[in-house]
């Protein structure tokens, strides 16, 4: 029944002008009461909000009995609020108004004369007495001023207790994808609108955001706790509010450049002597950006136009062309942006926009490399080339009375691509060129030729429509609406020799075997939200309450995919809910409370609470576990290679094995007789939908005119995460034994699965895991402030203090590998120090803590200083286990969120202790019944080593020229990482041959990947 084609979609909104978006969440609300001198409400005084951001010029009201009024829906900017009444002097107040926030206006009306008008001193927003939350503001002209890569990760990532995964030092990461994490919250649960739209693409459950413009923003606001019913996500929630023209023209263009000679070196003797020889680094940078807007018709018609070109030069450490140049990573992201607004009438108003991407990669050395230098990047890399990007938005908007507000709208957001081979290099399946021409690692020298790796075909296509009404009745602000989304998440890989030939040192290892081509066609049918909230006002206290029914469905069309090397022709049925009961077609209710009392009646100092339950947000992942058609590999022996060395078809390309060796004669038995098939799951009926408590708890303080300080307490909860368990394989079929732990002596238990459970077919569940052994629980608390002084200065800093406990005490079972409920899982499977503390002991789990800082300072003479501050853990994921999914626990990715490093011991039936090992038997063979296979062992406590910090000041100088007061030119000197901060951000975590580096006074691992050095950037800057 939810099942809609992408073209009949759009055709309905391409129909009725509903292809657009409600700006429900990019606006703000101004109301407050009115009252005399006596101190007696003033009721029926008129009202009016006039100011250049609204296109019909201003807004009016009447107060009601109690002498309240309110706007609501209105766009940020400068507004001048008049206040009359016949027998009293008119009072006029200015107000800046942010977005996202409810400004209190209030008005004394003095006894006057008709015509008498008494100004008022201006308003700013400060202490906001009606919404829970305090979210982190930045207008373009913050935006201007900070030295950041101007996009809305780099931004956000000095919001109070939000993490970002990637340093970006100078835009360094301006053509990736960069995440934020904050509260507990991965940033899976982030939720991204422009102009209150969605904006989330289907790839990753929604993880994937698209390339803004930065040009098109006007205003930038970040909420992190108290979302109230009409957000769906409890993560990070990010708002970016466009420009939408004027009646005066006006236009900005922003200039960036970092080159070669601009970049330091940070590697020091340290780094040096941990195996650092070098690291990728930045070639070049630009980003050129700029926008013009204006009026069509005053007051009726509105444009905006932008573009920018983003481009990224990065070097790699390792791989280098045939004529001995290094490899450089070239990236571009072309965008242009137009909008138009229009209204109507007095009371209806339609805003439509349309952005464009061209994403472009030429060689992937760096970022799809995997670790592996190219021999010959122009052959053996790939290349990602832009199918179709764009964002097709708008809105209609219809003021029914001043109390009575509706939005209509919906969008898509569509994100198609390529990441394919260079020209030349796929081949005809099964042709003798096919079977050569696959792609080769050399796993001890670190190379790859030949070719890149599995190509993708990748379509993520998100259509989404939303209502929604405001009704403001007395005390009472009523909102109500719907949200639904709907796509596809398609993509197909493909592989020459459907493998990669391995080598080690040149000479020939193993094959790794693919199951392609592949055709994965999973689909979001719904994703629908409805809502309603009242916002209450009584006295003092103000408690917004509301409630939310989610229903998210999905399915995987019919899928079909011809014969690979290593599979046979597949065909796969539609799978749904009605296939698998429990599969989606979940319906789920989502309360939101929260309550603001204002403490002394004068907007100053509010007391502030909230509570809610967010569903996690999917699009397709729920139903990865039973999806056919998969992309998996094996290792496969390699028979009858060549014993010879290398030899070159192309100068330098790279090493291609003389002989015979890649026809199918020449490869032994696939150890795995069920290859590329999935495990058949049996899904609990009643398996539900994961979810969160989150909890919130502060105060907000004007200390004095324009400068205001938060502090709170958050915390997070999450329940019903995945679990599957294999019946096949019970605790009962593993055998202890104890081993040595290799770094301090200590005994560790592990377990050995018995001969007689190999090659057992899975019998596999899937439920939700009890509450008693798998959580998550994030505690956090945080101290910020934030002013906005005369003559445009402004700042904002934090110090947040938080930790994560976790418990993952279940043996969830990996469905897509051995599907073994491996017992070894147990060891420090509790961090709260309750479960299997026999197998591995957790004292404590520390809390971490993070201090932000960032603002502008004018100078004199158009000198303006700005800056930014931070230092934090590496709350880099690269540090953990493994990585996550939909079998996966939360807790094992959870060491990098809080910042832990960890050890981990690789241990097969042959693997030898150290010779420098603190154990009574080194060299000896550490578990000859391990014969399972191989089994990870965690040799240190989470908690019990942390992550290196990262200090970072970036800091910029600004000079700008006023010509004839209507232009603006500004030359600009940046400088990044000033401290030439060299945090490593990446490490081995694997025992080797030596235990030197791990133990508690050793350094740790080889460093891969260490924080960009300091770099300056040169920028211009044009308004007019």
């Amino acid at each position: 029944m939810f099942r809609r084609s992408g073209l009949t979609m759009f055709a309905v909104f391409a129909a009725i002008l509903i292809n657009l978006t409600p700006a429900a969440f990019a606006q703000s609300s101004i109301e407050g009461q009115v009252r005399d001198t006596s101190g007696a409400v003033v009721t029926g005084a008129k009202v009016e909000a006039a100011s250049p951001a609204l296109i019909e010029g201003s807004r009016s009201a009447t107060t009601d009995g109690e002498g309240h009024y309110t706007f609501v829906d209105l766009r940020p900017g400068t507004y001048t609020m008049t206040f009359a009444m016949d027998g009293f002097s008119t009072i006029r107040r200015s107000v800046d108004l942010p977005s996202n926030v409810t400004v209190p206006v209030d008005a004394e009306m003095q006894p006057g004369s008709v015509g008498q008008t008494i100004d008022v001193q201006a308003v700013v927003a400060t202490v906001d007495v009606e919404n829970v939350a305090h979210p982190s503001v930045l207008s373009r002209t913050d935006m201007d001023a900070l030295p950041t890569a101007r996009n809305a990760q780099s931004m956000g990532s000095y919001v109070p207790g939000v993490h970002l995964n990637t340093p970006d030092v100078a835009g360094s990461q301006q053509t990736e994808q960069t995440y934020m994490a904050a509260h507990g919250n991965p940033s899976g649960r982030d939720i991204y609108m422009l102009d209150g739209m969605l904006i989330n693409v289907t790839q990753n459950d929604g993880q994937i955001q698209f390339y803004v413009d930065n040009a098109y923003v006007q205003e930038m606001t970040y909420q992190s706790n108290s979302m109230t019913a009409d957000v769906a996500g409890g993560g990070v929630f990010t708002n970016m509010v466009p420009k939408d023209g004027g009646n005066e023209f006006h236009g900005n263009f922003f200039a960036g450049f970092v080159g070669s000679s601009f970049v330091g070196n940070n590697i020091g003797s340290d780094l040096a002597a941990r195996g650092v020889t070098g690291q990728s680094a930045v070639n070049k940078l630009e980003d050129f950006d700029g926008g013009v807007g204006g009026r069509i018709i005053r007051d009726k018609l509105w444009f905006w136009v932008s573009g920018r070109r983003q481009f990224s030069g990065i070097q790699s450490a390792g791989s280098f062309n045939l004529d001995g140049s290094p490899g450089i990573e070239e990236s571009y992201i072309w965008n242009g942006t137009i909008r138009a607004t229009w209204q109507v009438s007095q009371g209806n108003k339609f805003a439509v926009s349309w952005m464009r991407n061209w994403k472009t990669k030429i060689q992937d050395v760096v970022t799809g490399a995997g670790g592996y230098s190219d021999i010959n990047p122009a052959i053996s890399s790939l290349e990602r080339m832009p199918k179709m990007y764009y964002i097709l938005q708008g809105r209609w908007t219809w003021t029914a009375s001043p109390t009575l507000l509706f939005q209509f709208g919906g969008g898509l957001v569509k994100n198609d691509y390529n990441i394919n081979y260079h020209t030349g290099i796929q081949q005809t399946p099964f042709t003798p060129a096919w079977y050569a021409n696959a792609s080769e690692l050399d796993v001890t020298k670190l190379t790859r030729s030949i070719a890149g790796s599995v190509n993708t075909f990748a379509k993520y296509d998100r259509f989404v429509y939303t209502g929604s009404g405001v009704w403001v009745h007395g005390p009472h602000q009523i909102k109500f609406g719907a949200q639904d989304s709907a796509g596809v998440a398609f993509v197909t890989n493909i592989a020459n020799g459907d493998a990669y030939y391995n080598y080690s040192n040149g000479v020939p290892l193993n094959i790794t075997a693919y199951n392609t081509p592949t055709y994965s066609l999973p689909r979001l049918n719904a994703d629908l939200g409805v809502y309603g909230m009242d916002t209450y006002r009584f006295k003092r206290l103000t408690v917004t309450a509301g409630l939310r029914w989610e229903y998210l469905a999905g399915n995987i069309d019919e899928e079909t995919a011809p014969a690979g090397r290593f599979v046979p022709a597949r065909h796969f049925g539609r799978v749904d809910c009605s296939t698998v009961k429990g599969m989606g077609c979940w319906k789920n209710w989502s309360p939101r409370l929260g309550g603001v009392y204002d403490l002394f009646g004068n907007h100053k100092t509010a007391v502030k609470a909230s509570v809610g339950k967010y569903n996690t947000p999917y699009t397709t992942g729920f139903m990865n576990n039973f999806n056919p058609m998969f992309t998996a590999s094996q290792s496969i022996p390699w028979l009858n290679a060549p014993t010879t060395a290398c030899q070159s078809s192309v100068p330098g390309a790279g090493c291609v094995p003389s002989g015979s060796g890649f026809g199918d004669g020449n490869i032994g038995a696939n150890p795995n007789p069920s290859f590329g098939q999935i495990n058949q799951i049996d899904l609990d009926p009643n398996y539900h939908r994961e979810y969160q408590w989150q909890y919130h708890v502060g105060v907000q303080q004007e200390l004095f005119r324009r400068i205001t300080v938060n502090a709170g307490w958050n915390k997070t909860s999450d329940y019903q995460q995945t679990l599957v368990l294999n019946s096949a394989v019970p605790f009962s079929a593993y055998t202890p034994q104890q081993i040595v732990n290799p770094l301090d002596g200590s005994q560790i238990t592990v377990y050995n699965l018995q001969p007689a459970y190999f090659g057992l077919a899975p019998k596999l569940h899937q439920t939700n895991a009890p509450q008693s052994l798998r959580s998550n629980t994030y505690n956090g608390f945080e101290i910020s402030g934030n002013g906005r002084l005369q003559h445009g200065a402004f700042f904002q800093g934090s110090w947040t203090m938080d930790k994560q406990v976790d418990k993952s005490c279940d043996m969830n079972a990996n469905p897509s590998g051995s599907a073994y409920n491996d017992p070894n899982s147990l060891r420090f499977c509790d961090w709260s120090g309750g479960l299997y503390q026999n197998l591995g002991t957790i004292s404590s789990v520390p809390f971490r803590h993070e201090f932000k800082l960032q603002g502008s300072v004018p100078i004199k003479w158009g000198v303006e200083v700005s800056g930014s501050f931070y230092s934090q853990p590496v709350y880099s994921t690269n540090f953990s286990v493994t990585g996550g999914g939909t079998g996966a626990p939360l807790a094992v990715f959870d060491g990098g969120i809080s910042g832990f490093k960890m050890v981990n011991w690789s241990i097969t039936p042959t693997t030898k202790y150290p010779l420098d090992c603190n154990c009574p038997n080194p060299g000896a063979v550490v578990d000859p019944n391990l014969k399972q296979g191989s089994e990870v062992i965690e040799l240190v406590a989470p908690g019990s080593r942390l992550t290196p910090r990262q200090n970072q000041i970036d800091l910029a100088v600004r000079k700008t020229f006023h010509i004839r007061e209507k232009y603006r030119v500004a030359g600009e000197v940046q400088i990044f990482n000033i401290l030439n901060s060299s945090a490593v951000l990446t490490e081995s975590y694997s025992l080797g041959g030596t235990v030197k580096p791990y133990l508690s006074s050793g350094p740790g691992g080889t460093p891969s990947v260490i924080q960009n050095p300091r770099m300056l950037r040169l920028s211009a800057q044009f308004h007019f």
